[in-house]
């Protein structure tokens, strides 16, 4: 939630900061320790539902990309990221499609996916993320599911190549919230005509880590911990970035520093780079680092107040 702030630009509020602060309290407020949605959730508003139910469906795609295509760097995509060209209309579809599918709702001729996830030099996985939310007698019915499958599969399935590498996956990632709890939906692949999506690769790297190459973060960050460098946006919780990784991060300009970047995520795991920090932390296979956790935030809190 935090590595995905910058992208969502109708916040009026910005700032790593901020980002951090609304990315914790986003995920603590809406679901339980179960993964099931909260009261408070269920009791918003349609449209307040839709909008937060799209944010956590972003989140757990970002999870799900991470854990299971071992994905070391994913990239949220905006419409000035980078820019779909067409292939001839002639041309074979990137993937067939796949059996039972029917009737896909066709996105826009220029709608890019929502994420691209690298694993390492060459390996791309494109991923496109939806989230849907009800909390009436039916909850989340199949049939809206199927259909967010469908669209999301449209998306990701038409793109042949990102800067000319081919994808290894193009996956429809669909999370669903109800008084059931939640409910994931992992497909791969079918398609269309063929697009190629192109961008430059600082923009991309820009993108995946705005956090923190944002300039306030950038101002205030200190030593966290172990090898990484960061701020405290609360009483006992920290949000950072390994330094060596924040250097490569900063150093992109090409294809080859990309390469360089990605070469290392690739074997870089947060124990071997020192961290032994007494807190609760989460640490990503992309650099970031998370310290904090609701018992110990509490203790920090009456720790300040006393």
């Amino acid at each position: 939630m935090i590595a995905l702030g910058p992208s969502h630009h109708a916040h009026h509020l910005s700032g790593p900061f901020w980002w951090s602060l609304r990315g914790v309290a986003t995920i603590y407020s809406l679901l339980s320790s179960n993964l099931k949605p909260t009261l408070g959730f269920a009791h918003q508003t349609a449209s307040q539902r839709k909008a937060d139910a799209f944010l956590l469906g972003e989140a757990l795609t970002h999870w799900f990309a991470q854990t299971h295509l071992g994905a070391h760097m994913v990239v949220p995509l905006e419409a000035h990221t980078g820019f779909v060209v067409p292939h001839s209309t002639t041309a074979p579809y990137p993937k067939p499609m796949p059996k039972y599918f029917r009737h896909g709702v066709k996105p826009g001729a220029k709608s890019e996916p929502d994420f691209l996830a690298f694993a390492g030099p060459g390996q791309i996985h494109v991923i496109e993320s939806k989230g849907r939310a009800g909390f009436g007698h039916f909850g989340v019915a199949d049939h809206v599911i199927n259909a967010a499958r469908n669209k999301a599969l449209r998306q990701v399935c038409r793109i042949a190549s990102v800067n000319g590498i081919p994808p290894m996956t193009r996956t429809a990632c669909v999370f669903a919230f109800d008084q059931s709890g939640l409910t994931g939906q992992i497909t791969d692949p079918p398609a269309n005509r063929p697009y190629h999506y192109r961008a430059e690769w600082p923009d991309l790297v820009r993108q995946a880590y705005a956090s923190v190459l944002d300039p306030l973060f950038e101002s205030s960050a200190r030593d966290i911990g172990g090898n990484y460098v960061g701020i405290e946006f609360m009483p006992g919780w920290k949000f950072g970035i390994d330094r060596h990784v924040y250097k490569l991060v900063r150093s992109v300009e090409d294809a080859a520093t990309m390469g360089r970047l990605l070469t290392f995520l690739s074997n870089f795991t947060s124990e071997t780079d020192g961290v032994r920090i007494a807190e609760e932390y989460s640490a990503g296979s992309d650099g970031l680092l998370l310290i904090g956790g609701p018992d110990f935030s509490t203790k920090g809190m009456r720790g300040a107040l006393a």
